[in-house]
């Protein structure tokens, strides 16, 4: 089959027939069959025993698809649909079953991503209203080694790697639709593009350091080349530019009650801070060129109620995102704010589903004379059908789109699939 055809196979033959099964009824497998199958870990489970020898052996399979349906039959700069898909698998090679290296592993992962952009191409606003739109490639994703040290206190990473999946980041995010804050907040990658999200990678090494005292200490070290993460390079440029610059990163964080074994509510407290050592054109006269940039970001999330009986689960955790990038002359959106809750089994009888609103807030740089901030309102509820399957509709009201005051309000409304083959 085309890949050209491959993401409208999976939407048209799996997804939305599925979607509708379960979302009404359990009529064509029988409610027997549905719970059982539902109860798996994947949708295509253990393969007659497959993968749990694969496992024993030190390889673990991964492979996901994940959907997005959007419209805006109100405001924006017209109105339309749009439909965008990320397919990602990956590989994990424990290297101690393998081949007796202690504490070591590798992970190789790759995607595919399509569809279209509902905010570039129809709203116009800058909190693109799909987290799934991450362009139109085949691409090689984060490939890299990694070791544990001390009873896996600590851990070290190289190759090729996505900063975003070890800064400014928090399982949280994962559960809203909107990309103003899944899995990071928009403005860090905006303000310094060579932070890259998965599913792009660039050159670099990571490392985390935690105490027993659920305190621990992230730093990482990053080619700063973003023309490498373009769709037509497919993940594949391995150039390595040290004169382009170095991103470098730290994170210090705390989680209180992060394991289910404590007692307590959980959380997660994190500062973050970063320097960009490439060159950036000033904002206000792009002949102009500067080195270097810096920011940071404060992550908070605390679980404040929690139900009895299922520790550590269900319940309702309030969480605050903030970035600062100071130099307005160099940075689009110098603050942003991301707050919101979410709640863990707030519909009686459905205590894997997740309820969730946020709004998220932008300033726009004081040298875009045109702009001055844009603002964005999302809930939603993920009906959670089982480990591997969810669907989540959601609606966003975005404020003030592109924050020129020429684009009127937009409401956007649908929903988002994912599966886990």
């Amino acid at each position: 089959m085309p890949l050209s055809r491959l993401h409208s196979f999976l939407w048209i033959c799996v997804c939305w027939p599925l979607a509708l099964m379960l979302l009404w009824s359990g009529d064509l497998l029988g409610q027997t069959q549905l719970d059982s199958w539902l109860a798996q870990d994947t949708a295509t489970g253990n393969w007659d025993g497959i993968r749990d020898e694969l496992d024993q052996s030190g390889i673990t399979p991964a492979l996901n698809y994940t959907t997005n349906v959007l419209g805006n039959p109100i405001g924006g700069q017209s109105q339309s649909t749009a439909y965008s898909a990320l397919l990602y698998g990956s590989l994990s090679f424990d290297l101690e079953k393998l081949v007796g290296l202690k504490g070591s592993s590798f992970f190789a992962a790759g995607s595919w991503s399509d569809g279209r952009d509902l905010s570039a191409d129809v709203i116009g606003n800058f909190f693109t209203a799909s987290e799934i739109f991450t362009g139109d490639s085949v691409r090689l994703s984060e490939t890299y080694f990694r070791q544990s040290f001390w009873q896996g206190l600590a851990t070290a990473k190289i190759g090729r790697l996505a900063p975003g999946n070890d800064f400014a980041t928090s399982p949280i995010y994962l559960n809203y639709v909107s990309g103003a804050i899944n899995a990071n907040p928009l403005s860090i990658p905006t303000n310094i593009p060579s932070f890259a999200e998965d599913p792009t990678a660039q050159w670099g090494v990571q490392a985390t350091v935690k105490s027993p005292s659920e305190i621990y200490f992230s730093l990482g070290a990053y080619n700063a080349d973003p023309s490498v993460q373009v769709d037509a390079t497919h993940g594949i440029d391995f150039s390595f530019n040290p004169e382009d610059g170095v991103l470098s990163m730290a994170q210090l964080g705390y989680r209180p009650h992060s394991s289910q074994k404590t007692d307590g509510l959980p959380g997660h407290y994190a500062l973050g801070i970063y320097y960009d050592s490439s060159d950036y054109s000033r904002l206000d006269d792009p002949s102009r060129v500067q080195s270097g940039n810096y920011g940071g970001y404060l992550m908070l999330d605390q679980m404040v109620y929690q139900e009895q009986g299922v520790p550590g689960q269900q319940g309702l955790t309030p969480w605050i995102m903030l970035t600062l990038a100071p130099e307005e002359d160099k940075n689009t959106m110098p603050f942003a704010a991301y707050g919101g809750l979410l709640y863990r089994g707030l519909v009686p009888g459905r205590d894997n589903d997740i309820s969730a609103v946020a709004i998220y807030y932008g300033q726009f740089s004081n040298d875009l004379v045109d702009q001055d901030y844009e603002s964005v309102f999302e809930v939603n509820h993920r009906f959670q059908f089982g480990p591997w399957f969810y669907v989540t509709p959601q609606f966003q009201y975005i404020f003030n789109p592109g924050g020129t005051g020429e684009v009127s309000d937009a409401a956007v409304f649908g929903f988002e699939i994912s599966i886990d083959f």
